[in-house]
């Protein structure tokens, strides 16, 4: 399965869906760290900044927009959202922890289908 399909599916099976503008900010931010993984250490500069030029609003607004779907994946399924971590969640992941866990998800995922 490719890494646009099972992030695809991950998403919708956390119960965030294409009409959330998070949807396609998480997505972009997603891939972006599958791209380079040291994006997610400079998170607001090689992440926030370049999803905001792509999608034409400012950077508060990415990471606003990702805190409000990953608040909804953890009211729908935090139960999913906790065994894609592979870890026990106590609450809603920050931002950069939901983009660290879906990156870490596919590249399991990747690996395990091989």
């Amino acid at each position: 399965m490719n890494n646009t399909k099972l992030l695809n599916e991950t998403l919708q099976s956390l119960g965030i869906s294409k009409c959330y503008k998070g949807y396609r900010q998480l997505h972009l931010s997603v891939e972006l760290a599958l791209d380079d993984e040291s994006r997610l250490e400079c998170i607001t500069d090689c992440i926030y900044n370049q999803v905001a030029d792509m999608c034409n609003c400012d950077c508060r607004h990415i990471e606003r927009n990702i805190r409000t779907v990953a608040n909804h994946a953890w009211e729908v399924n935090s139960e999913l959202l906790t065994e894609i971590a592979g870890y026990t969640l106590l609450s809603s992941p920050s931002v950069s922890e939901l983009i660290s866990i879906l990156v870490t998800h596919i590249e399991r995922n990747r690996l395990e289908n091989k």
